[in-house]
């Protein structure tokens, strides 16, 4: 009976690995200037929301495979509030911003607002 266990723990550690992220994504603590361009963002469009509920994972490089359409990232934010950022732009205010507002909306087009806040 035991040997129908025996690839449980190998299928449990495959259930917890997250399937849509970037190769080589690894959890970055965000840079404290984050915190200033998420206040930002959030008076330019008039939301608010809760800046430490999001997870946020750098990405080797400058652009990468994004898993949400063929083609480069170099910042992407999946559903509910994680956020994928290029190394190398791990400091671009506009696309930290940009991604942050996908986060504000809980939405992944671009509506008017990404283009009245300038992201």
């Amino acid at each position: 009976m035991w040997r129908h266990f025996r690839w449980l723990p190998v299928v449990l550690l495959l259930g917890c690995l997250d399937g849509f992220a970037p190769a080589g994504a690894i959890p970055l603590t965000p840079p404290a200037v984050y915190r200033e361009w998420w206040t930002e963002i959030e008076r330019c469009a008039g939301l608010w929301g809760d800046f430490d509920r999001v997870e946020w994972y750098e990405v080797p490089g400058s652009t990468y495979s994004c898993p949400a359409h063929e083609g480069q990232c170099d910042g992407w934010w999946r559903s509910p509030h994680t956020i994928y950022m290029a190394q190398s732009r791990l400091y671009d205010r506009q696309l930290a911003e940009h991604e942050m507002l996908h986060d504000l909306l809980q939405r992944g087009d671009h509506p008017l607002v990404f283009q009245a806040c300038g992201v």
